[in-house]
């Protein structure tokens, strides 16, 4: 199987990268061209780089023409902890509508496009072993703006599919960790070092879905594979089909929460023992934190801050999701453990970190 010149947006990104990474080990492109908004990290050599922004049509143009494209990932989403209303809706909605229009005009015959589970959701209640059957929630984790841009996304892009022969599918991917991640795993190990880690709300013994990003690249990479033969059997009945479909990813090895920062605080040598968790109940949190968000909100003239109640709730909920129609229809297998996947994401942050302050130290003197 070969996807031809492939076009990764969003590739200097945790998950984008990955992809990139696959891409060129597995040797299933014949070209690579990353288009991201800025294109600092994450690079490899033999892979063409070019800066632009999603939310502009004349840039995602230019890139396909300069890419020749065949086969399109976008990957591209801002962190939804940090970025603004108006960011989220140009990048998830305007941005994805851009891409399918470019490649509908182009007639470029693959588009695989990433998710969230976060679209079925309907509040922060558990949910258990979700499908794809389930239905979407008109406003998704209680309006979470996210959300609901992810969720009017993939409408966009599974609504599209068999437009002009192009072939579209949309991953549903859960909290995602790996090499490069400069969001979730820096966090993680701060809390680690300083020892805030052993503060867990809650029991801890709720089941949570995570997806080691080498695996969600090579689900992505799998789904393009057979988009590309469904656009070589166009006219014929297939069984299990994909095109214009949507499919959820996870490790498929659910942890009770609180033990994926256990395990990141102990690869870096700061174990913490069983008798050394503080559990707090979530209405203890609730109230304080409550009072914070209020005066937050005061003081700021409406702002919110970067922690709340709602962020929190997720530490205490059920989230597994069932990748069945994944492995049955894409073939899809995670190979790498989380334990491994963990010890990979760890030992390459700090090695990042280690080099980071080298650079400093040399800098200063």
């Amino acid at each position: 199987m070969s996807l031809g010149s492939v076009l990764v947006i969003g590739g200097c990104g945790l998950l984008g990268h990955h992809i990139v990474k696959y891409l060129l080990e597995s040797g299933e492109a014949t070209s690579i061209t990353v288009f991201d908004i800025s294109t600092k990290f994450n690079r490899y050599p033999g892979v063409h780089y070019i800066n632009g922004s999603i939310a502009s049509i004349e840039d995602i143009s230019s890139a396909l023409k300069e890419s020749k494209a065949e086969t399109i990932f976008n990957t591209a989403s801002p962190d939804p902890l940090t970025a603004s209303k108006r960011m989220l809706e140009n990048v998830n909605i305007v941005g994805t509508q851009n891409v399918l229009d470019c490649a509908m005009e182009y007639g470029i015959k693959v588009l695989v496009h990433t998710s969230s589970s976060e679209v079925v959701q309907n509040s922060y209640d558990d949910m258990i072993w979700i499908k794809e059957s389930s239905p979407l929630p008109e406003s998704p984790v209680d309006g979470s703006v996210y959300a609901k841009t992810k969720q009017v996304g993939e409408n966009l892009v599974l609504k599209a599919n068999g437009t002009n022969g192009l072939l579209t599918v949309a991953i549903r991917l859960c909290t995602i960790f790996g090499e490069g991640d400069r969001i979730l795993m820096p966090h993680i190990v701060e809390l680690a070092r300083s020892g805030r880690a052993r503060y867990h709300i809650g029991t801890g013994k709720n089941l949570y879905d995570f997806i080691y990003a080498g695996n969600a690249a090579e689900g992505h990479v799998l789904a393009a594979g057979k988009l590309v033969d469904a656009s070589l059997s166009q006219g014929a009945k297939r069984k299990n089909k994909v095109d214009g479909e949507a499919f959820f990813m996870t490790n498929g090895d659910p942890w009770p929460f609180w033990d994926f920062s256990r395990s990141v605080a102990r690869e870096i040598g700061r174990p913490i023992a069983d008798k050394e968790i503080w559990r707090i109940p979530l209405v203890l949190v609730y109230f304080f934190l409550s009072i914070f968000e209020w005066v937050y909100w005061v003081v700021t003239m409406g702002g919110q801050p970067r922690v709340t109640y709602r962020m929190l709730r997720y530490t205490v909920q059920v989230r597994t999701f069932d990748i069945t129609k994944a492995k049955e229809r894409l073939g899809y297998r995670p190979r790498i453990s989380m334990e491994e996947g963990l010890r990979r994401t760890v030992s390459c942050h700090i090695a990042s970190s280690v080099t980071n302050d080298n650079s400093r130290s040399l800098y200063a003197s």
